[in-house]
């Protein structure tokens, strides 16, 4: 804010601010008085106000601070000697016990912001009565640090509670945020998001780093409860320290970001659409010498199979033709993989894609479009035991006991009952005719691959400029969610172009791979 801005609000608010120490001092003289050193002060200190939202909040702050002054001042100036034997009453005016007041709340926010062990030695000494030898032996520490941390624990209140203290936007209006992720194990992860103030850290801590206490007024969390959430974040690498403040070590990104990396997707895909169509056109002439099996398959079906073969094929061939690495590395809960955040609204198109998911005889492929269903799939349900039913089902083995699992996989329709046996609603093949039929399309498939690389480059280098140079990891999540978006947007020009239909519901891109050997 610029003095010119701060003399235009003095203005316009001169009035408010003089009625304001009227009501608080009851004497007009002495409200003349403190308001013009209310204005005063607000010359001097406009360059202090963080932005033009808490411009109004800060005059405020100032004006109650000064009026809170000149009842002190005038408390130390307005004694008497009490004589000995006196025998009455002591009562405070209603400004007084008002400014004590005020002094007791802003003594508990203060307490509230310090660190842990600055905050056990002061309340076990001010409030528990006990001596520095005590606290010393209670804490396993000198008594010497114990005095250590009275004198810096008193100067730390005394500066504080003559602070104005700033909340931030986080503590009243908490952003939403949504944990996403890329690899092999991301236990301890999902529970850890679940709630929304982990989330807000990590929002609060993104730009640069911020100490307890700054998280403190910028959540609106006190430090007591903080610190088992930090602590958390910083032994899952979540949280990187730097001093005593600490600083987000995960990758963020919006709605706006994905939306604009998702536009481009599709906008490249419509170029090159009469291409794949071709591709998809051969691959259903292949898929007819092949074990394909699907009761409930169709033309469009079928095309759905080939597309999702193509994609997925040339999403992973994209890998060798990017500049950026993507490399997995190793995480805290010894899984691999990529740990990233998206901030604000987030509407994706695609609920989950397991790449592989092996049981015995087999593995298991589901990309779950929710442009295409609403049900989803996940091969992960119940342990091992979704794994089980899809094998059952392939096999056509009569009704197994696992009633659970089975239960799941019957109401969203990915397995069916005929004849006393299961059957399965979805596409196999042998994982020898899958790879023919990638074979033959492999020229096709090698181009666009080159385009998808060309797009997730793009991606990465855009997301790692909008990203603090301190976080690592930019260029590869960026790679990642743009190859996301690249197989959402395929599904919707096929379908924007009437070339593939949504189907009757038809489990159109959950694929069942055999491997046994015949």
């Amino acid at each position: 804010m610029t003095k010119e801005q701060m003399e235009n609000i003095i203005q316009e608010n001169m009035q408010k601010i003089y009625l304001y120490c009227v009501k608080r001092l009851e004497n007009t003289a002495v409200a003349e008085d403190v308001a013009s050193d209310i204005i005063l002060e607000l010359l001097r200190s406009y360059d202090r106000i963080a932005s033009d939202e808490a411009v109004y909040g800060y005059i405020w702050s100032v004006a109650n601070n000064l009026c809170k002054n000149y009842w002190r001042r005038r408390e130390k100036e307005n004694y008497a000697e009490i004589p000995e034997d006196f025998v009455g009453m002591c009562c405070y005016s209603p400004e007084e016990s008002y400014v004590r007041e005020e002094e007791i709340m802003l003594l508990r926010r203060e307490l509230s912001l310090l660190r842990e062990k600055y905050r056990q030695v002061m309340i076990s000494y001010y409030i528990g009565g006990q001596a520095c030898e005590e606290i010393a032996d209670k804490y396993s520490m000198s008594v010497s640090n114990v005095k250590q941390y009275l004198f810096e624990g008193r100067k730390k209140l005394k500066e504080g509670m003559d602070m104005v203290r700033e909340y931030g936007k986080l503590c009243y209006a908490p952003e939403k945020f949504a944990f996403n992720f890329w690899g092999d194990n991301a236990d301890g992860y999902w529970q850890l998001f679940e709630r929304k103030l982990p989330g807000n850290l990590m929002i609060a801590a993104y730009d640069h780093p911020r100490t307890l206490e700054e998280l403190s007024l910028e959540t609106g969390v006190s430090v007591p409860y903080l610190e088992d959430e930090v602590e958390i974040l910083e032994k899952m690498d979540l949280f990187v320290r730097k001093g005593k403040s600490y600083q987000s070590n995960m990758v963020l990104y919006d709605e706006q970001w994905r939306k604009a990396v998702y536009d481009k997707a599709t906008e490249m895909i419509r170029a090159g659409l009469a291409n794949v169509k071709k591709m998809v056109d051969s691959g259903i002439d292949y898929l007819a010498g092949t074990d394909y099996c699907y009761e409930a398959a169709d033309i469009n079906t079928k095309r759905w199979f080939v597309l999702m073969l193509i994609i997925w094929e040339a999403s992973e061939m994209s890998d060798q033709w990017m500049n950026t690495k993507v490399t997995f590395p190793l995480l805290q809960n010894g899984g691999t993989g990529y740990v990233m955040g998206i901030r604000g609204e987030f509407n994706p198109e695609i609920r989950g894609i397991n790449g592989r998911y092996n049981i015995s005889k087999g593995y298991m492929r589901i990309m779950n479009f929710l442009k295409l269903s609403e049900r989803t799939l996940d091969p992960f349900w119940y342990g091992q035991s979704v794994g089980q039913m899809l094998e059952a089902a392939v096999e056509r083995k009569q009704e197994p006991e696992e009633v659970a699992a089975l239960s799941k996989l019957l109401e969203d329709g990915f397995v069916s009952v005929k004849d006393g046996s299961l059957c399965p609603e979805f596409a196999t093949i042998s994982s020898a005719d899958y790879n023919a039929i990638k074979d033959k399309l492999m020229d096709g498939i090698s181009e666009l691959a080159k385009l998808i690389a060309k797009h997730r480059d793009m991606a990465g280098d855009d997301l790692r400029k909008k990203t603090p140079t301190v976080i690592q990891g930019a260029n590869e999540v960026g790679a990642i969610v743009s190859m996301w978006t690249m197989m959402e947007g395929m599904v919707s020009v096929v379908l924007e172009d009437g070339y593939m239909t949504k189907g009757n519901g038809q489990n159109l891109t959950a694929f069942y791979f055999k491997t046994e050997k015949e």
